[in-house]
């Protein structure tokens, strides 16, 4: 059996190898042949590695294929989906199977959404991988990670954490500080902005819901707040009065990752661009049509972090909605849309789902922040924070508009909408805030039935070039030549006689 004593103490000689391997430039046109090929060889190497583990031989032989079948990020179509109750009931097997092996493991504790805890399994090396993902995505804008540095929140999980200064911190890299603001332990707004105007990080990150707190609680008192060179927001997707907000008190610095505590960042939107990339040579992200039995541009996000090849994860469903295109081969996001699986219930038996709700409340730029809780059948709660540039006696106004529109969208008289303004949402147990909560249960809505299964040898649509690309396909901000040199974006995204008018931000 491998030395994993051995591997844990190795563990920053790991994460510094993979740094050195992982592409640490965002896409372009230099480089992303170069990513792709990586993909399609990591990809291979991945399911070679899988095909020697029982759980993964079972769901071989369930498809029909064998590791010469999967090349390709469009290969992985053909092999089952991963739900989490399945990587669940997996990942504890294996914990009481074998716990001596997996002694200097990490394990990646997550409650999501229906707060049933699931432990995730990462061996040192791969995690290795997973911190230097990070450092790279931190690095993205032109922060250095190992000179700069960090502030954020202990893990959420954990009470204060007790700090001290590595011998390599002592001499000025992977400086980081933490904030004392823990889910089991709250502080106040004021000593949080304090924190940061003492600590003065190049890089914050932190909880969504914090970091608007924050921002609220500054602009609300005109208060002096240092800036970061940049900032990340996590565990919630920013819907575009967040981001302004937050982009207004914290600067321009803002880069917006995408992931699952089960996966790592895998999607990201850096400072001064429109559009997403996919960490792709890492990962692939592939998106499902609703039914979940095939490809789309548009639907739910599958992930597959290629570097896990010890107890991998292929295929597993986030039930976030993914908005995506394709570049010469490699896959790019106008949007990510989280949480699909929470749904208001209709006594009928039909659901309205996050994306109905948000198609409305996001474009209210009065609101910042928001939550609708589904008491029964009839009773639903909509809580909201204020946009602090918005006087308080517009708020009567506001909710009379957005409960038109609610209903309308609705269709179902029996529901009454009750409206409470607050100055902070309430985050779940875990840190992280769900938009929707119903209470309601009728036989627990969840995943699909046939999300494990096989999804067949399913068609996958040729790469699209910019020549036949409808304009809705093309990232807003490529569409000005004199915005976009050739290392930003893959290059038929740069001319601008590609990209209709509408597209170009022109009047």
């Amino acid at each position: 059996m491998r030395n994993y004593e051995l591997d844990h103490k190795l563990e920053h000689v790991y994460t510094l190898k993979a740094y050195a391997e992982v592409e640490r430039k965002p896409v372009n046109s230099k480089n992303c042949d170069r990513i792709l090929k990586l993909q399609n060889k990591r990809v291979h190497k991945l399911m070679k590695a899988a095909y020697e583990i029982p759980f993964y031989r079972a769901r071989f032989e369930q498809s029909g294929t064998t590791p010469d079948d999967y090349h390709c990020a469009e290969d992985l179509y053909k092999f089952p989906l991963l739900t989490k109750d399945q990587l669940r009931e997996w990942m504890d097997e294996e914990m009481e199977k074998d716990p001596d092996k997996y002694k200097y493991w990490h394990v990646s504790p997550t409650s999501g959404s229906t707060g049933r805890p699931l432990r995730v399994l990462i061996s040192p090396r791969e995690y290795g991988w997973v911190t230097a993902n990070w450092l790279r995505t931190m690095g993205y804008g032109g922060f250095n990670p190992f000179t700069g540095k960090t502030m954020s929140r202990p893990n959420s999980l954990h009470g204060p954490v007790s700090e001290y200064d590595s011998p390599i911190q002592k001499m000025g890299i992977l400086r980081r500080k933490y904030m004392s603001d823990t889910i089991k332990e709250r502080v106040d707004t004021q000593t949080l902005v304090n924190e940061i105007n003492a600590y003065e990080p190049d890089y914050l990150y932190n909880h969504k819901n914090l970091l608007m707190r924050i921002a609220k609680y500054v602009k609300e008192n005109d208060l002096y707040l240092w800036k970061p060179s940049f900032y990340t927001p996590f565990g919630e997707m920013l819907d575009d009065p967040s981001r302004e907000l937050l982009k207004e008190v914290f600067g321009p610095g803002l880069i917006d990752a995408y992931g699952m505590g089960e996966t790592g960042s895998c999607v990201v939107r850096i400072p001064g661009k429109k559009y997403y990339q996919v960490n792709s040579d890492l990962f692939v992200v592939n998106v499902y049509n609703q039914d979940l039995t095939g490809p789309a541009l548009k639907g739910m996000a599958v992930i597959t972090p290629l570097y896990k090849t010890e107890l991998p994860l292929i295929n597993y469903t986030s039930y976030d909605q993914l908005d995506s295109y394709m570049r010469r081969g490699l896959r790019f996001a106008r949007g990510v849309q989280g949480r699909m699986n929470d749904v208001i219930h209709h006594r009928d038996g039909s659901v309205t789902e996050w994306g109905n709700i948000s198609g409305i409340v996001n474009y209210v730029p009065e609101i910042i922040s928001y939550r609708i809780v589904q008491e029964d059948y009839e009773n639903l709660t909509m809580m909201m924070v204020r946009n602090p540039d918005t006087p308080e006696e517009k708020q009567d106004e506001i909710v009379k508009a957005l409960d038109e529109k609610l209903m309308a969208m609705f269709k179902d008289p029996s529901f009454k909408i009750s409206y409470e303004w607050l100055d902070e949402i309430p985050a779940d147990p875990n840190g992280k805030l769900r938009v929707i909560v119903s209470k309601v249960k009728p036989g627990a809505i969840g995943e699909p039935e046939h999300a494990g299964e096989d999804v067949g040898n399913a068609e996958i649509a040729d790469d699209t070039t910019a020549e036949d690309m409808p304009a809705e396909d093309a990232p807003a901000e490529d569409t000005a030549a004199e915005d976009v040199s050739a290392e930003d974006a893959p290059a038929e995204d740069t001319a601008a006689e590609d990209v209709p008018a509408e597209d170009t931000g022109e009047a």
